[in-house]
């Protein structure tokens, strides 16, 4: 997805609707039904407040399985449409909290339109329609405004991706 970004506004909507998946527990719920249930992940975590160090590797150690549950879910099936929809929806939100244009979560899903074919192996086998998501975006955001890049965020993307070796 960072590929999609053609900017720094772009790579922040990135980042917020995978933050909003966090934030909204979508991986626990995709794998609830299999191994996890609400209470022993609110059990656990209260229990690994009052944990060392050797407690918390212990408890780490016993929800290992489960965290490998939840990669393989992601991987193999992604987010339901719903939790795909929440997590735009919380994009835009974390996205004008920290001052960036909710635009760039329309600008990168219409990349990922551009360059994911349908049912293929990579986000269009674990995604909604990008097609799909920008018209809700649209209904939720209006005609939105242009997206205005300052020198200092082409700046610090260009190093982003230095950093990462690409383009």
């Amino acid at each position: 997805m960072i590929s999609c970004a053609a900017g720094e506004t772009a790579l922040a909507a990135v980042l917020a609707h995978e933050i909003s998946h966090v934030q909204l527990a979508h991986g626990l719920k995709a794998i609830r039904k299999d191994r996890l249930t609400s209470a022993l992940a609110i059990i656990g975590t209260e229990a690994a407040k009052s944990l060392g160090g050797q407690e918390l590797k212990d408890l780490t150690r016993m929800f290992e399985g489960s965290i490998t549950d939840i990669t393989r879910t992601m991987v193999n099936s992604g987010y339901s449409r719903n939790l795909e929809e929440d997590a735009d929806a919380g994009a835009v939100a974390l996205l004008r909290k920290a001052g960036y244009n909710p635009e760039g979560l329309a600008a990168m899903l219409e990349e990922m339109k551009k360059r994911l074919k349908p049912g293929g192996p990579d986000f269009a086998k674990t995604h909604p329609d990008p097609a799909y998501r920008i018209g809700l975006l649209r209904k939720r955001l209006g005609p939105g405004e242009p997206i205005r890049e300052t020198p200092a965020m082409t700046t610090r993307y260009r190093d982003f991706l230095g950093a990462l070796g690409s383009r």
